[in-house]
């Protein structure tokens, strides 16, 4: 980089982190001092550090700690007052085969009432309705519609099977769209699915599940979208805005010999080189300087993020984009499409965003306006979910809930998974990855100060 990429770069190394992480307890007998959450943090970055920094597992001490801890998570999710509700309702599906049955059923819930609904529309619809003659096998139809729009599915099947019994001309061209219905798996499955909603268990699991948050789909789910929506263009509003003022200012600074602009929303072009596998393509907002030469040159990459816990669990995605994007050509010049017009980027400005193993380069941040928490979370609730729902875990909760006192040490089975499954390596890093990504994270406030200083240190 060159021109007043420079003091960009020294405006970003010393902007101020509002979100960063807070510190781990110094050792086991601190963390196990302090908080359940914080002592499985503790725990979980000692294997990761032991396997990727040291080559040596932890020591024993250390496993017990986390045995101890992970007991003490499951005693307090299974709390009726301020527990977990959805680890109850996992251990619910776990403990009773019909809620378990009503889980599944309900996956598939949705796919299925538009099966049947379709099916019953395909000749019931009130507008084809309309050119039948009015007589007992018009108003048979218009009631298999009704009840099908009304969740009604054991009616609709007795309803389906009376009209079979009719012996009406026009009843015989029906029937074979009716056996169709009849004998359609999605319609057993909604019938069976309705019954359980009567079993007392099954009624248990739905408030349970209720106490989550808005089903999905519902208008409460719909409104809490839109809201969130509108979080997240506010944040990018605020972001771009102090942005444009960097650019502003650096241009200010450079008189003519080069041209700084903001552009957003950048997707990557359709031929790009690597594969996508995952990869972020589109980027929020860019600081590019135009020259004499071909192609613009990035100078910062930004993603702009309503919350800090969002960038967390973005940082993996944002990683691989970055990646496919240093594999451009250094000679090359690529067209982004953006919400500005066509950017072309040259790149090997490109290449210089290659991320430095798991951490993101010095000029690719996440921007945010939030507040910062009062207590950032050491461990998030993905991990806990995770630790949560292993089958030791499960296990211990059903031995708590038949009135035993099982040993922490039965949990170790989820210790020895944490440090070879697959399916525990996002909670193994989970502090080490929010750790990263906080630590990239400015408020767009603070990084325009930043620049302004180094602008007026330099003389600009």
């Amino acid at each position: 980089m060159q021109h007043s990429d420079t003091f960009l770069l020294a405006a970003l190394r010393t902007t101020p982190r509002r979100y960063r992480m807070p510190s781990l307890p110094a050792d086991a007998g601190a963390a196990a001092a302090s908080s359940t959450d914080a002592a499985l943090a503790f725990a979980i970055e000692a294997v990761r550090i032991g396997q990727e920094e040291l080559g040596v597992p932890p020591p024993a001490s250390v496993r017990s700690l986390f045995t101890e801890a992970l007991a003490q998570l499951i005693r307090k999710a299974l709390a009726p007052e301020g527990g977990d509700s959805a680890f109850q309702a996992l251990v619910m599906q776990a403990q009773d085969a019909e809620v378990r049955e009503h889980a599944q059923l309900s996956k598939q819930r949705e796919a299925d009432q538009r099966a049947i609904r379709a099916a019953t529309n395909a000749f019931a619809h009130p507008g084809k309705l309309r050119h039948m003659p009015a007589d007992e096998v018009r108003d048979a139809l218009a009631r298999l519609h009704g009840l099908a729009a009304t969740d009604s599915w054991e009616e609709l099947a007795r309803a389906i099977e009376r009209l079979l019994d009719l012996d009406l001309f026009a009843q015989k061209n029906l029937q074979p769209a009716l056996q169709a219905i009849l004998s359609n798996p999605a319609l057993e499955r909604l019938v069976l699915g309705n019954r359980l909603l009567h079993l007392e268990a099954v009624q248990r699991y739905q408030a349970l599940c209720e106490r989550q948050g808005p089903t999905a789909g519902s208008h409460a789910a719909l409104t809490k979208g839109r809201a969130s929506a509108r979080r997240g263009e506010a944040a990018e509003e605020t972001g771009v805005q102090a942005f444009r003022k960097i650019a502003d200012a650096l241009n200010q600074h450079e008189k003519g010999v080069a041209s700084y602009r903001v552009v957003q929303s950048l997707r990557n072009p359709p031929a790009f080189p690597g594969e996508a596998n995952k990869a972020k393509e589109e980027w929020d907002a860019a600081i590019v300087r135009s020259s004499a030469g071909d192609g613009d040159e990035l100078v910062l990459l930004a993603e702009i993020k309503a919350s800090p816990a969002a960038a967390t669990a973005d940082l993996s995605r944002l990683l691989r984009g970055l990646r496919r994007l240093a594999e451009a050509s250094p000679e090359a010049t690529y067209a982004f499409a953006s919400a500005d017009g066509v950017a072309r980027i040259h790149g090997g400005s490109l290449q210089r965003l290659q991320p430095d193993g798991d951490s993101l380069p010095p000029h690719v941040i996440y921007c945010c306006s939030a507040p910062p928490e009062a207590h950032p979370p050491v461990l998030s609730a993905a991990s806990k979910a995770v630790l949560l729902g292993e089958p030791a875990s499960l296990a211990f909760a059903h031995q708590l809930l038949a009135g035993e006192l099982p040993s922490p040490a039965s949990l170790e089975p989820v210790w020895n998974a944490l440090m070879s499954e697959p399916r525990l390596r996002a909670a193994l890093h989970q502090y080490d990855t929010a750790r990263k990504a906080r630590a990239a994270m400015l408020h767009p406030a603070d990084l325009l100060a930043s620049v302004a200083q180094c602008l007026e240190a330099a003389g600009g």
